[in-house]
């Protein structure tokens, strides 16, 4: 019986196109909460843009005085970080302009957003060739969720938002893979040579975009070879080749070199200064002094355990993984291999390729840069995984594929929703559900504005924008998400230590691992130190012998952070990190000091010169997390009520044995009384610490006298 008579099966058919047309439409109105609501430019995207604007402005790629008054000006949001590149032409961008080139004439019209009608444009064309492509191979039913799985499950969508070539080199990829494929037998789409010819000059376009490119470029040359058709592969071949040679030739001309990633480069911004107007001259040192990335060469540095950690966050990874990310091409890659096929099996031959060489070559893209909405550097062969196969995957297999992609963006959506007001950074989607449970640690120093601290000699990564970091403390807030930091030791044991300071004076900070949770009364009550809390922590997750510092063995642990109120006021509390204590070794020093006087007038000042010796076993530092400084203290002495204060920071590094001169000046109470004083070697947060806050150096007995007004009249 035909369809036309079966209104149940048009039924049936309406309801799985109505299915797929929602869900498309749903991962589109995400958009609008994925998207971070910062302006900022930076990285790759400030590039971009940058480049779009100045080939409209001027026509060239050189930056300049113009381009510098734009990065500085743009409106709306903060000026722009840009990657530069020192060439034979001067100082260039240094990002392939296939990508500025096709977006430039939509900038002109409509300005930034026209980066992202170029992106949506070219998805769109590719999704309608790659839906003629399937529907030769199985139902139109089955065709069209195959295609609204492989949009919805990966990061496809996520990418319009970004202005930025990666969705392009991926449109481009799957429609070039398509036309030069599609033609397997002459009864199928695209078996002309006109559409071989139009598919080699969108792949080696792909090619001049991102070099590794090159290995489906081969793989798809291979696939028509083992189709028997020579001819069709030489002519791929030979337009592919002639494609890249005219866009290097392009980039060469507009650039000063053909390969932007070779040349001398940096990222700049208005805190590191740009390489043009008044202070080029100190900028440009930033090209040799500080690169902004490495430079891949024919021979790896080859690191089985580095190669083996980026594999894993390569599949699931919280800012990489494949398994939440690209949960289809999972789903791809096991239908190809259940159904081998000699084509299939060069194409995915490509992408594996493609992924080895950046987990041998460039491992840390995985695990150790900071791409925001999956791994961008698999989205360009992604495609290639769709093309792969003859037959359709079943429906059973890409419903695995949805229930995997619907969790990731439900998680995705109610965390930038929940935290959008106080993380606007690209990492917003990664603070709930499942993302929060999926292993994160980087070698990258900074990661969307998060900076990595040595702390108590230890490294201490903070993995969200929930607390805010100081030169050597970092403030929690009662009425902000909890805070998550990495902390990497090198040394064995299980404890660490936090000096922790509330205002107001009373809080809860609850403290958890992978394994347990530790709550705290701040401050404590005697005899346990005040504000020195211990947090018996579970056993390390990682261990890594390559980060950080050469030749140490980590041990890593995510701890986070929660500040509760306990009568419903906000409440913030300084955090500092102090490891396993070795801050806190005894004070010991010898005091060589003026005698402290008997007598004093009320609110008077009295200068001290003092000698002072390290007689302890470690340095004493005034630069740290606890910092030692030299202090006095005025107290009552009948209720040990301190009525006065203050400190002295040491002139520099003391070392152990060595003697420094440093000056100190007394203030003296306004009330006249009988007082003690107290000269003290006092670390940072030392009424906190307990008995290992201060040294007590000298102390005496001081009288405070009345001041006389010498223009009071004499009796």
């Amino acid at each position: 019986m035909s369809s036309q008579n079966n209104p149940i099966r048009l039924s049936v058919s309406f309801l799985w196109v109505v299915a797929a047309v929602v869900a498309v439409l749903a991962m589109l109105a995400s958009l609008a909460v994925m998207r971070p609501p910062s302006r900022h430019l930076w990285g790759d995207e400030g590039t971009f843009v940058a480049m779009t604007a100045s080939l409209v402005r001027d026509g060239d790629l050189a930056f300049d005085e113009p381009d510098l008054q734009w990065v500085l000006t743009r409106q709306p949001g903060p000026p722009v970080t840009v990657i530069l590149q020192q060439t034979e032409r001067g100082i260039t961008y240094s990002k392939p302009v296939l990508y500025p080139l096709l977006s430039a004439p939509l900038y002109a019209v409509g300005g930034e957003s026209g980066l992202v009608v170029l992106n949506l444009a070219a998805l769109v064309l590719a999704l309608v060739l790659a839906w003629r492509f399937l529907r030769s191979q199985g139902p139109s039913r089955a065709a069209l969720w195959t295609l609204a799985t492989f949009v919805c499950c990966s990061v496809l969508l996520g990418y319009i938002g970004w202005q930025m070539s990666d969705l392009l080199q991926a449109a481009l990829t799957l429609v070039g893979l398509v036309l030069v494929l599609g033609g397997r037998r002459p009864t199928t789409p695209f078996a002309s040579q006109r559409a071989a010819i139009l598919g080699a000059l969108l792949l080696g376009a792909t090619v001049s975009m991102r070099f590794t490119a090159a290995a489906l470029v081969v793989a798809a040359i291979v696939a028509i070879l083992l189709d028997g058709r020579l001819k069709r592969a030489a002519l791929v071949a030979v337009v592919a080749g002639l494609t890249f040679v005219a866009a290097s030739e392009t980039t060469r001309t507009l650039l000063g070199t053909t390969n932007p990633y070779k040349a001398q480069r940096s990222s700049f911004n208005q805190s590191t200064g740009y390489p043009a107007g008044a202070e080029s001259a100190v900028a440009r040192e930033r090209f040799t002094t500080r690169p902004a990335t490495q430079s891949a060469t024919w021979r790896p540095r080859f690191d089985a355990r580095r190669t083996a950690y980026s594999t894993l966050y390569f599949f699931v990874g919280r800012h990489t993984g494949l398994l939440f990310y690209f949960p289809v091409a999972l789903v791809l890659l096991i239908h190809i291999l259940r159904h081998p096929e000699r084509q299939s099996l060069a194409l995915l031959a490509g992408v594996a390729a493609t992924v080895v060489f950046y987990l041998v070559w460039m491992p840390e893209n995985y695990y150790g840069g900071s791409t925001f909405l999956g791994n961008r550097y698999f989205l360009g062969v992604f495609p290639a995984l769709l093309v792969a196969s003859s037959r359709l995957p079943t429906t059973r297999s890409l419903n695995v594929a949805w229930m995997l992609a619907l969790y990731a963006w439900g998680s995705a959506v109610a965390s930038v929703a929940a935290v959008r007001d106080v993380d606007p950074t690209s990492q917003s989607h990664t603070h709930a559900g499942v993302f929060r449970l999926l292993p994160y640690e980087s070698t990258a120093r900074r990661i969307d504005g998060l900076v990595d601290r040595f702390w108590a000699d230890d490294f201490v990564r903070f993995l969200d924008p929930f607390s805010r970091p100081a030169p050597w403390s970092f403030r929690l807030h009662s009425d902000r998400p909890a805070t998550e930091i990495m902390v990497a030791t090198d040394w064995p044991g299980e404890r660490l230590l936090f000096a922790v300071s509330p205002k107001p004076a009373k809080a809860i900070l609850a403290v958890s691992d992978s394994r347990r949770e530790t709550r705290f009364t701040l401050p404590q009550e005697p005899p346990a130190p005040r504000g020195l809390i211990e947090i018996p922590t579970s056993p390390a997750w990682r261990r890594h012998s390559f980060w950080w510092r050469a030749g140490r063995l980590y041990r890593a642990r995510v701890l986070r952070f929660e500040l509760q109120s306990m009568n419903g006021e906000p409440v913030v509390a300084e955090v500092r990190y102090v490891g396993r204590g070795r801050l806190l070794a005894a004070l010991s020093a010898e005091l060589a000091a003026p005698d402290l006087p008997l007598t004093v007038m009320a609110g008077d000042t009295t200068p001290l010169l003092l000698r002072l010796r390290n007689t302890g076993r470690r340095p004493w530092l005034s630069q740290s997390t606890l910092p030692i400084r030299l202090g006095y203290r005025i107290l009552r002495p009948e209720s040990g009520e301190v009525v006065g204060r203050g400190r002295q920071a040491l002139p520099t590094k003391v070392r152990p044995n060595e003697t420094i001169e440093i000056a100190l000046e007394i203030q003296w109470p306004r009330e006249p009384q009988d007082y003690e004083v107290r000269l003290e070697l006092q670390r940072q947060q030392a009424s906190l610490l307990g008995e290992h806050g201060r040294l007590l150096l000298a102390s005496g007995g001081v009288r405070v006298q009345e001041s006389v007004n010498p223009n009071s009249p004499e009796p």
